[in-house]
């Protein structure tokens, strides 16, 4: 009968502990996620040294899920689907169409732009947000 009721308690203390560890990482997953929430500026995108004449900038509402923001000419908006560590920016997104300032300038928008729509992970590390396609950093953003 003792070792009924012993199997039984180390049962109960195995479940206790595992609840425990799956809540920690939710909760884990969850603040980071939350911490995604804010304005982000641009430093980086796809390893080169940009020198922007207005650096792009995001700021994401992870409640609402969505975006806005400046692409270095345009202003930008739109959707976002977050899940974990899974951030996606919606293709329909808006801008305004104003004429930039040179043709560098222009270059530097698409590729910003193309960039976003190639997002499918991000990662934050203090106030560093680096977004990525897979394991690849495309883009490093910094908490302003």
């Amino acid at each position: 009968m003792k070792s009924k009721w012993l199997g039984i308690i180390i049962l109960v203390l195995i479940s206790c502990s595992r609840t425990k560890q799956t809540s920690e990482i939710k909760v884990a997953e969850k603040s980071n996620t939350i911490y995604l929430n804010g304005n982000w500026q641009l430093q980086m995108l796809f390893a080169s040294d940009n020198k922007w004449i207005k650096i792009p900038f995001i700021y994401i509402d992870v409640n609402n899920k969505t975006f806005t923001g400046n692409s270095g000419c345009n202003t930008i908006s739109g959707k976002l689907i977050i899940n974990k560590s899974y951030l996606a920016f919606d293709k329909n997104m808006i801008s305004t169409e104003m004429a930039c300032v040179d043709a560098r300038s222009n270059n530097d928008e698409n590729s910003f732009l193309s960039a976003l729509l190639k997002i499918n992970k991000f990662f934050i590390n203090n106030d560093e947000l680096e977004l990525g396609q897979g394991e690849i950093v495309i883009m490093k953003f910094k908490r302003i």
